[in-house]
């Protein structure tokens, strides 16, 4: 009986994460923002690489915001694609993963996507290993 419960709550919650991920491309841009805040507070996998993915997102809003959640994440996983969007971003974007990055790392390299790439290439396993 309680395997049962515990099924369906979880199948529940899965579905609400399929959801919120769907909601990342809806019309409506509030939505969009609260699936990306929710997605934040979420610990899933799918959450993680639905944030990822939103690096990416035409809106720069939901751009910034996902890499605002990263950063409260503090996962390493999203330092390649911050870094990587160093380099593609207009300004605020680029603030706002460079601010997730120092949240991750606790390193600063201001802008500079090459001395970021350098420290990633020569720390990735370490801190991989150690997460």
């Amino acid at each position: 009986m309680f395997l049962l419960l515990f099924s369906s709550i979880d199948n529940a919650q899965s579905d609400q994460i399929d959801r919120l991920i769907q909601n990342l491309d809806s019309t409506y841009r509030d939505l969009r923002m609260s699936s990306i805040w929710t997605l934040g507070k979420v610990n899933d996998p799918r959450a993680l690489e639905a944030l990822i993915s939103a690096l990416k997102h035409k809106d720069l809003g939901v751009r910034i915001a996902a890499s605002e959640a990263l950063g409260d994440k503090k996962n390493p996983k999203a330092i390649d694609p911050l870094i990587a969007g160093l380099k593609e971003n207009e300004e605020t974007v680029r603030e706002a993963f460079i601010e997730a990055l120092q949240k991750i790392t606790e390193k600063d390299f201001g802008q500079n996507h090459v001395k970021w790439e350098q420290w990633w290439n020569e720390n990735r396993k370490t801190v991989l290993k150690n997460n």
